[in-house]
């Protein structure tokens, strides 16, 4: 039986920093390329990985080790995007429509990384990220939850429910109203619109700090 599903308190034996790094890995850098690029992705997935192994032992609930390392990665991708950003030129966006994304599901599907070919685009489109991804910190507990597990893990709906022992019918209903609530918060909040390749883009335009209301 793998260590993951072993299910033993991480306070009698936790799984060392090694097991850890060798299951999530591979995870932490593709979510992270997906936002920020390659380029970018190995050095937070490191970055991730120093401060996992500080924190391991504040860990109590095994169970919760996806989301908690999700967190982290948040965190982590959340901060190299604000500082590439700051770092960069910056414009204001002279095109696109704020409403043209009305239509939209999954704002995770709107930020593939599509390689931007300015560096102002890129500032203006990592905004976009940390907007979002200050948004994912703020979902309700049992929208994080299974939200945390689909991202990182890519599990399906099926292993969700098992994972977190939910019906499938509720883990369908909490990751579509936390991806929904997601898209209006960045409707709402980030000045989101479409460049000429139709990457979704975007700037913050209120401060971010209470967290979101969700059943």
């Amino acid at each position: 039986m793998p260590w993951s599903a072993e299910r033993r308190p991480l306070s009698q034996n936790p799984p060392a920093l090694a097991e850890i790094y060798e299951r999530y890995h591979r995870k932490v850098v593709a979510y992270a390329a997906k936002l920020l690029g390659r380029d970018a992705a190995e050095d937070i997935a490191q970055e991730v990985f120093v401060k996992v192994g500080r924190s391991l032992g504040t860990l109590s609930d095994e169970v919760k080790l996806t989301s908690w390392i999700y967190a982290i990665t948040v965190n982590t991708v959340r901060d190299h995007a604000r500082k590439r950003a700051a770092d960069a030129a910056r414009i204001e966006p002279s095109h696109g429509d704020p409403g043209a994304d009305e239509t939209a599901e999954d704002p995770i599907s709107q930020l593939q990384d599509t390689a931007s070919r300015s560096p102002e685009q890129s500032a203006i489109r990592d905004e976009m990220v940390a907007c979002y991804l200050d948004y994912v910190r703020r979902l309700p507990r049992h929208y994080y939850a299974v939200y945390a597990l689909s991202e990182l893990e890519d599990l399906s709906n099926q292993e969700i429910a098992e994972r977190l022992s939910l019906s499938l019918g509720t883990v369908k209903i909490r990751l579509h109203r936390a991806r929904a609530l997601l898209y209006g918060e960045l409707r709402r909040n980030c000045r989101c619109y479409r460049n000429e390749r139709g990457e979704l883009m975007g700037e913050p335009n209120e401060q971010i700090g209470k967290p979101l209301n969700g059943r």
